[in-house]
């Protein structure tokens, strides 16, 4: 009690400016359910005395109940014209209650209300630590896909990619707050206006890649000639061995933004097993096509599909691929 006591000083001091001395118990009588629920102590500051009622059982506190306890509480004690309830760590709402009905309160460390003091204080909120970001959304991964791609040649913002990427300008604010949050990208400030800045690709990419994942979600098996020619974006080992020595892979192997295939599932079956004419679509988090060269997927998402494998023809591939790149 003696900690609560000290405490309870050093706050009021500190926000009322006053000096407060907490002083002893009363011992005056009460009906027993006052007592289970109150501790009443005399509170001198400054040459005027006011009664402080400690609440025992916060549980239970109602500040409605509270006002009707204390007609009985002035009925025994009458050497104080003024009071203030002492707690720790009462719910907000309860707070708020109290101030509405005018009840002065400290909340020890939390929140003063004693307006024959002329004071009234409430903590600050602290902000809440932004989510640490493990792996990156697909919308911020096709922001940093596009970067890449050499994508973001001068400052751009949020607006400007939605219109570029196909995203909502709110989806590419949260995608700039997650490149913010682990300093992926410099992202400046003017006015209400952030801009996403350009990049030295190589420094991305390296420090990028532990965020980074496969953008392929689902691999569906159909007839080739349900997929439209102008949808045939290699992908997978198609796509490496396009621009490599590694075989093609029996069946083609194409990639699509995963939101296109609702539409094309309606013309297009799937099949259980491979068969003549059969092709694999792998259906990805973002669309592919944005940042497709030559007929095929970009370099860096082909890295990231593909990148798992443990083929060792495949990873021989993928490296002589990147080491070609000009960064």
């Amino acid at each position: 009690m003696e900690a609560t006591k000290q405490q309870f000083e050093d706050f009021v001091k500190k926000i009322a400016g006053y000096p407060v001395t907490w002083g002893n118990l009363i011992t005056t009588p009460l009906p027993q359910l006052l007592k289970q629920r109150y501790a009443l102590y005399t509170l001198h500051i400054g040459n005027r005395s006011f009664l402080g009622i400690y609440l025992k059982n916060k549980i239970e506190f109602k500040p409605a109940t509270f006002e009707k306890h204390l007609q009985q509480v002035w009925q025994n004690i009458t050497e104080y014209d003024a009071y203030c309830v002492i707690t720790q760590d009462l719910p907000g709402y309860v707070r708020q209650r109290m101030v509405e009905r005018k009840i002065p309160f400290v909340d020890i460390g939390r929140q003063l209300f004693w307006p024959e003091l002329g004071a009234a204080y409430q903590q600050k909120k602290l902000k809440a630590s932004p989510p640490v970001v493990k792996a990156l959304s697909p919308a911020t991964q096709a922001v940093l896909i596009y970067a890449l791609n050499d994508g973001i040649q001068k400052p751009v913002t949020p607006k400007k990619l939605a219109e570029q990427l196909g995203y909502t300008p709110m989806t590419m604010t949260r995608a700039l707050n997650e490149i913010e949050s682990i300093k992926l990208c410099s992202v400046k400030r003017q006015g209400k206006e952030r801009f996403l800045l350009p990049e030295h690709k190589e420094m991305l990419w390296k420090n990028a890649r532990p965020f980074l994942h496969n953008p392929v979600k689902n691999v569906k098996r159909i007839m080739e000639k349900d997929l439209p020619e102008n949808q045939r974006l290699a992908a997978g080992e198609t796509a490496l061995a396009q621009c490599s020595m590694l075989t093609l892979p029996k069946e083609p192997i194409y990639a699509l933004w995963n939101r296109y295939w609702k539409k094309l599932s309606k013309t297009a079956q799937t099949v259980p097993i491979e068969d003549e004419g059969t092709c694999q679509l792998q259906l990805w988090h973002y669309n592919p096509a944005l940042f497709a060269a030559e007929g095929r997927v970009d370099p860096f998402s082909l890295y990231l599909s593909l990148q798992t494998e443990r083929d060792e023809r495949v990873e021989s591939a993928l490296e002589k691929i990147m080491e070609k790149l000009k960064w």
